[in-house]
C-alpha cells in the first residue's frame, strides 16, 4: 500500500498445521533412528537419572519419584534443561517405575497423566530428541506387569516421544520387555541389560546377570526387535569390556549404546544453602578423580565406536558434563 513501506506491521502467530508437525517428529524419528544405528558422524549423549536430582530437593523425603512429575511440572522441566545445558542432545523421561502396576497408592489411578507429564516435561526444554523410558528393576515380569509395561509404552507413544529405551535387570527380562513394547511401538528402539565380570570376579570377560555373554545377548535382543542394543557398565570395567562388547553389537547387526555407572556410589557433597533445581547439581567440586575415570571411559567407548552414552549413579548431572567435555576434547561432537 503507498506510504505503508515503512511501518512496522504487528506480528502475526503462525500456527503450525498438526498434519506439519506430525511430519516434523516423524524426520525427527528418523533421524534418533540413524543416530542409532551408527549412521551418525558421532555419539549422542542422553540424559541420565533424576532420582539423585530429585532426592536432592528439599522435603523430599518419603515423596515417591513418580509423583514429582504431576506435582512439579516446573522442577521437572528445569531438571531437564539442566541436563540440556549440560550438553545431552537427547532426554530420556522419568518414567522408570512408572508404570500402573509399578505404582502404588493414587499414584496407580493416574498412571496416564504420570507418563503424559514426564514427556511434556521432557520436551519443554527443547531437546534435539526425546526417548521413553520404560524399565523393569527388581521386580518379576508377570503377565499383568508385562502388559501394564505394554501400556506404558502406548501412552509415552502417544504423548510424542521419537523413541524407547528399554531397561532391565537381566536378558530374559530384557528380551520379554522389549516383546512387549515392539507390539505398541515400532520406532526407535533400545534395549539396555547390564553387563559384570561372568565370575564376579576383576579378568573375568562380560556376562548378563543370567549369565549370558554379549554375542548371544545382543543376538537375542536384535531378533526381539531392538534397532540397537545397550550395555549398562562400571566405569572401572569399560577398558576391559568396550571392545567385546562392540565386536558383539556388530555381529547382531546393531550399534551399541552405554549406561556408564561409577563403581561405587557415594554420598554426594552438595554446596550448602542450594534450593530448587540448584539442590540436584551433584557437580562435586574438585573431584577431579571421578573427572578422569569419566574422560578415560568415553575415550574407550568412543574409539571402539559406542553410538551414544548415557550416566547413572550418584552424580549424573556431573558425569554427563564430563561426557560431553571428554567428547568435545576428542573432536568427536
Amino acid at each position: 500500500m503507498a506510504g505503508q513501506a515503512g511501518r512496522a506491521w504487528p506480528s502475526c502467530p503462525l500456527w503450525q498445521d498438526p498434519a506439519d508437525t506430525e511430519d516434523g517428529e516423524a524426520l525427527k524419528s528418523a533421524e534418533l533412528g540413524r543416530a542409532l544405528t551408527g549412521r551418525a558422524p558421532r555419539p549422542l549423549v542422553l540424559s541420565g537419572d533424576m532420582g539423585p536430582l530429585l532426592r536432592r530437593q528439599p522435603f523430599s523425603d518419603g515423596v515417591p519419584e513418580a509423583e514429582w512429575n504431576i506435582d512439579d511440572d516446573a522442577l521437572m522441566g528445569q531438571l531437564h534443561g539442566l541436563y540440556r545445558a549440560a550438553g545431552a542432545e537427547c532426554a530420556l523421561t522419568h518414567t522408570a517405575g512408572c508404570a500402573s502396576a509399578q505404582l502404588e497408592g493414587g499414584l496407580r489411578d493416574v498412571a496416564d497423566q504420570v507418563n503424559e507429564q514426564a514427556v511434556r516435561e521432557a520436551r519443554s526444554c527443547g531437546p534435539r530428541f526425546v526417548m521413553g523410558l520404560v524399565a523393569q528393576r527388581g521386580c518379576a515380569l508377570d503377565g499383568e506387569a508385562l502388559d501394564s509395561l505394554m501400556l506404558q509404552a502406548a501412552t509415552l507413544k502417544e504423548a510424542g516421544v521419537h523413541g524407547m529405551m528399554v531397561w532391565a535387570d537381566d536378558l530374559a527380562s530384557a528380551r520379554a520387555l522389549t516383546r512387549a513394547v515392539k507390539k505398541v511401538w515400532g520406532g526407535p528402539l533400545v534395549a539396555t541389560v547390564p553387563f559384570a565380570p561372568a565370575t564376579g570376579a576383576r579378568g573375568a570377560g562380560p556376562a548378563t546377570p543370567d549369565g549370558q555373554a554379549p554375542a548371544e545377548a545382543f543376538r537375542a535382543l536384535a531378533a526381539e526387535g531392538a534397532h540397537a542394543v545397550g550395555a549398562e557398565l562400571r566405569m572401572g570395567d569399560v577398558a576391559s569390556f568396550s571392545q567385546e562388547l562392540s565386536r558383539a553389537a556388530e555381529k547382531s547387526g546393531r550399534s551399541l549404546v552405554v549406561r556408564l555407572v561409577p563403581d561405587v556410589c557415594g554420598t554426594v557433597a552438595d554446596e550448602v544453602g542450594l534450593t530448587g533445581p540448584s539442590a540436584g547439581i551433584a557437580r562435586d567440586v574438585g573431584d577431579a578423580t571421578r573427572d578422569k575415570a569419566v574422560a578415560s571411559a568415553v575415550r574407550t567407548l568412543a574409539g571402539d565406536g559406542a553410538c551414544a552414552i548415557w550416566c547413572g549413579g550418584d552424580r549424573p548431572l556431573a558425569d554427563t558434563a564430563a561426557v560431553v567435555a571428554q567428547l568435545d576434547a576428542l573432536g568427536a561432537r
